[in-house]
């Protein structure tokens, strides 16, 4: 499946295009959420994105055409409703694997660690905290409302009826949407939560505590360090675990290595300083060693393939603005 195909069920006429991350990442935060976001895979980066804001809740809906990792967390105040999807059946959050058919819970204050290997989208919902409590009360008494990030199984079929019904309210943003619509559909959602955690379906994404703890640890150690030499006995000291332990915990959090992640933070952090740059101050090569990314043929040689274009042209396509 190609992205084309991947993305035909969106709106054409109501989905905004992002060619960076950036520009991604700033639209999100106008809505409150905070998504910080990495490209993983090798290529010009596409997001197609649509959103409804209404008085009961906000929909979003996007895809996405390439690898990429994402801290996120939905706007305060408010629970987020996930519902993910791959090309490839592989979507993990907070280190499980929840593609397609599951849906993710993020209660206010409360995000997940994304990471996708390449096609992929969600539809999601975020919807008041107090509003989701009292539904929730109403509609499924007897259930209990996850404190922390959930991952729930539950009716496939129901599932997906959500999301189209989602779709179908996103895809014509023109027409009021009837309150009664936006409701009935926030209720069903609540209610297929409560249902399937009724059923014993509900959980935690712990992911085991410690490995959970213990991934997170490695992945603070290389954001705070990537520009210095980055070693592997310099992460467990930090992490306090011996080097198998700590690449295992790792890998199965993440879905990475930690010599890729600390690669694509480098990567990444120099493309957005490039983006940025200031023509005659700025160079390619004082960018490049500024990241960690000593080997100045290298580094050309992994932007290209991760982002398409070679540095320079980065760097010219800002100073041609």
């Amino acid at each position: 499946m190609n992205y084309r195909q991947f993305a035909s069920d969106l709106p054409p006429g109501q989905t905004v295009v992002f060619h960076s991350v950036e520009e991604n990442e700033e639209t999100m935060r106008a809505f409150g959420v905070t998504q910080e976001l990495r490209q993983l895979g090798a290529g010009t980066f596409r997001c197609d994105m649509a959103v409804r804001s209404m008085p009961q809740a906000e929909i979003f809906v996007d895809r996405f055409s390439k690898a990429v990792t994402i801290c996120l967390e939905p706007p305060a105040g408010s629970v987020g409703l996930l519902v993910p999807r791959s090309a490839s059946g592989r979507f993990r959050c907070s280190g499980e694997n929840v593609a397609n058919d599951k849906m993710v819970i993020m209660p206010d204050g409360c995000g997940t660690d994304i990471v996708v290997p390449d096609l992929s989208g969600s539809e999601a919902v975020s919807i008041p905290r107090t509003r989701f409590k009292e539904m929730a009360e109403v509609l499924c008494p007897t259930s209990v409302a996850p404190e922390r990030t959930a991952v729930v199984e539950g009716d496939v079929g129901g599932l997906h009826r959500l999301r189209n019904a989602m779709l179908e309210l996103i895809s014509y943003p023109a027409r009021p949407a009837d309150e009664e619509e936006v409701e009935n559909l926030l209720a069903a959602m609540v209610t297929w939560v409560g249902s399937s955690s009724d059923a014993g379906n509900a959980r935690h994404i712990t992911t085991t505590r410690s490995r959970s703890r213990i991934a997170k640890l490695a992945r603070e150690f290389i954001e705070e360090h990537y520009r210095e030499v980055v070693r592997i006995e310099h992460i467990c000291r930090f992490t306090g675990v011996g080097v198998r332990t700590l690449q295992r915990c790792f890998r199965e959090y993440f879905d990475l290595t930690i010599s890729d992640y600390l690669k694509a933070v480098r990567l990444d952090s120099a493309r957005r300083e490039l983006v940025v740059a200031d023509g005659a101050e700025d160079k390619v090569s004082t960018i490049a060693v500024r990241n960690g990314l000593t080997n100045l043929g290298r580094f050309s040689v992994e932007f290209r393939k991760r982002f398409g274009e070679s540095p320079r042209e980065t760097l010219a396509t800002r100073r041609s603005r």
